[in-house]
């Protein structure tokens, strides 16, 4: 049982340095690798990126209900130079059409945290 197996050995005619391709041909591979990657990141992107939306669009509504009750609605926008860091930005949507900035919501929001009522007042 120690004696190599032959169907493991190459063949004498083997080059070990493996199969070498023209310039062409790892472009074209090169390319096609960047667009599967591309194509399988894209959804994970959009997805995250839409459920973030979702989030930040409950939780500028509570946001706005709770910081301005004259507040007609509440819009939510990314912003990718924001003044804290790129993040969602919620503002209150007055009767006029006038916006207020209420709330920078981050990357990811999250549910809104429960304001004191001392806090409130300030």
């Amino acid at each position: 049982m120690s004696e190599p197996h032959p169907e493991l050995q190459g063949a004498d005619d083997d080059d070990p340095r493996g199969p070498v391709f023209g310039e062409r041909r790892r472009r074209a591979i090169r390319i096609t690798v960047l667009v599967a990657l591309c194509a399988m990141l894209l959804p994970i992107v959009l997805s995250v990126f839409g459920t973030a939306q979702s989030a930040a669009q409950r939780s500028c509504a509570v946001y706005a209900a709770q910081f301005d009750t004259d507040a007609a609605g509440a819009r939510v926008s990314f912003d990718l130079f924001a003044r804290g860091g790129p993040g969602w930005q919620c503002f209150s949507v007055g009767e006029n059409g006038t916006e207020t900035l209420i709330a920078e919501l981050g990357l990811l929001p999250g549910a809104p945290r429960p304001i004191d009522p001392d806090e409130r007042d300030a």
